[in-house]
């Protein structure tokens, strides 16, 4: 996970960064003495506070100062590792793996797609910052760094049983989203035109060929094979197509889909 904005006290944050570092913070919640926090991607005085107690106590700042910052201490200590290179847009995700938690409970579920009543379903809502653009030589290129963020939109029908199969089945479908979003990410950095309008024409095209069009391919594909998740068989040949699609950061594809 990686942010592109400070997050904290006097920060920049970016609705998307700020649920990022409330996500990374919640594992700590209990060394720190805190609640979990609820990821809202609103910065207040818990998500400050949040903080100010992991950089006492976590990243041993002698001055804590409520904030962090891209490619600091802080996030470093949060990711385990660097923030990524500047000069690309990338994508991450506020929740790596559901849990019921995650659902909204609901007396009646149905799939958007066809109307049909479910047990469970899951989509995912994305977010990037407007940093507006640059020059790159002659032509508009989108400012960088940035990222997209992805985080579950979930429901859950009141009785249904959250079993491991359908639990995977509803992770299928929330992590489509997230390998979308790095495709897209890809598309973003290296998008060009001639003039901001077209720029601005570029990125509504291929929001809407990544996030609407081929993630329905996949998604109905995915249904269709799996019985919406009720044929193991299939199903555990989509979730290892990705698995492997997770683990290759520069996949453009998954069982034949592009993404």
């Amino acid at each position: 996970m990686s942010i592109s904005g400070s997050v904290g006290k006097a920060g920049k944050n970016y609705p998307g960064d700020t649920g990022v570092v409330q996500a990374l913070l919640n594992p700590h919640a209990a060394k720190l003495g805190i609640k979990p926090l609820v990821v809202d991607k609103i910065c207040g005085p818990l998500t400050i506070n949040a903080i100010t107690r992991y950089q006492l106590m976590v990243v041993k700042m002698p001055i804590p100062d409520g904030r962090v910052d891209p490619g600091g201490q802080t996030i470093t200590s949060l990711t385990g590792k660097p923030a990524p290179v500047a000069g690309v847009i990338t994508a991450t995700r506020t929740v790596v793996k559901l849990n019921i938690g995650h659902f909204i409970k609901k007396k009646v579920v149905k799939d958007p797609a066809d109307g049909t009543l479910q047990d469970a379903y899951t989509a995912f809502d994305y977010d990037m910052p407007d940093k507006g653009s640059r020059m790159v030589g002659a032509q508009f290129a989108l400012a960088v760094p940035n990222v997209i963020t992805i985080s579950p939109k979930a429901e859950m029908r009141i009785g249904a049983v959250m079993d491991p199969g359908l639990l995977a089945h509803e992770q299928f479908h929330y992590d489509v989203g997230f390998v979308v979003a790095r495709a897209f990410a890809h598309q973003l950095t290296i998008a060009r035109a001639p003039s901001l309008a077209a720029l601005i024409a570029d990125y509504a095209h291929l929001e809407q060929l990544h996030f609407q069009t081929r993630v329905k391919l996949i998604q109905r594909r995915y249904d269709i094979d799996t019985a919406h998740g009720t044929n193991a068989h299939y199903q555990k040949i989509w979730l290892d197509r990705m698995a492997a699609c997770i683990a290759n950061p520069k996949a453009n594809q998954i069982g034949g889909f592009w993404l």
